[in-house]
């Protein structure tokens, strides 16, 4: 009973900073929305508070990017700081496999690969089930990534990678270890928790698949950098993505471009479990 309690404790310390990265996030927005609050008012004072509060929203979703950059670069900043002094001045364990050139090469292609293949699954679901991403492309949307730009880029192929697997796999991933010695334990809650991140459904499911991966690498090599590395390649290629996918007919599903779509996306998952094959090689000592 002892044991059990123990490991449900230690399940829930590695999900707090969960809350922590959130929490930031909120906080930010928060400190946002009272000086935009404060601007407005000295600009317009007596404005109605309806008036106030439409001014504020407006404000606030223009800026929606510089706002979850700043909230990128404080997660960087928190977790960074604790994954550096708690783990990231320790050497790698004696044994830890270290990345050779081609393994870099592999990482890079099997991002790429695994962003085709989503696309390919979003695009098919898309097609078969209208509607069913909706919420999903809306959430994209008033998240302001759906346009392509400097600071969209910087916010998702840089900051995202950064923060997200400072706390991921550098933290969380750490703590998780304390539930049990198993790696498979520590990977799922990792892995859940770096789905759980991105706040919706669609994104957290195939979150959820990459951190598995993701959690595989840092096992293999215990190098942050690698892991930052693969969602970069993963999160950078997106803007290749869609101009792929809209080069199919409107009427896809008359015209036989389902077949390709599947080819394509099969394709895509393939190479990637090629390129997970050669990277993970050999199952090291747990850590």
């Amino acid at each position: 009973m002892k044991n059990v309690m123990k490991k449900i404790g230690w399940t829930v310390v590695s999900l707090l900073p969960v809350l922590a990265f959130f929490a930031i996030q909120l906080g930010i927005a928060v400190i946002v929305m009272v000086v935009f609050t404060v601007m407005a008012m000295i600009k317009e004072p007596g404005l109605a508070l309806a008036d106030l509060q439409i001014a504020v929203t407006a404000q606030y979703m223009d800026n929606v990017v510089p706002i979850l950059i700043v909230s990128q670069l404080a997660a960087v900043l928190v977790f960074g700081l604790w994954y550096y002094f708690t783990w990231g001045k320790k050497k790698r364990p004696e044994g830890t496999e270290k990345p050779k050139a081609y393994h870099i090469l592999l990482i890079i292609v099997l991002g790429v690969a695994a962003q085709f293949a989503i696309g390919g699954l979003l695009s098919l679901v898309e097609i078969f089930v209208p509607g069913a991403l909706e919420e999903y492309e809306e959430l994209m949307e008033m998240a302001g990534i759906t346009e392509f730009t400097a600071l969209t880029l910087i916010s998702t192929a840089i900051l995202a990678p950064l923060s997200e697997e400072l706390t991921c796999r550098g933290v969380i991933f750490r703590l998780a270890g304390k539930i049990s010695p198993k790696f498979w334990v520590a990977n799922v809650v990792q892995a859940l928790a770096f789905g759980i991140l991105h706040g919706n459904l669609v994104q957290g499911a195939y979150a959820f698949a990459l951190g598995l991966i993701l959690g595989l690498v840092y096992r293999q090599f215990q190098d942050i950098w690698l892991c930052m590395l693969l969602h970069a390649s993963m999160n950078f290629s997106s803007i290749l993505v869609e101009p792929f996918y809209s080069l199919f007919p409107e009427d896809i599903p008359e015209s036989g471009g389902v077949a390709i779509l599947v080819v394509t996306m099969v394709l895509a998952a393939a190479l990637g479990a090629f390129c997970i094959r050669g990277i993970v090689k050999k199952r090291p000592a747990d850590v």
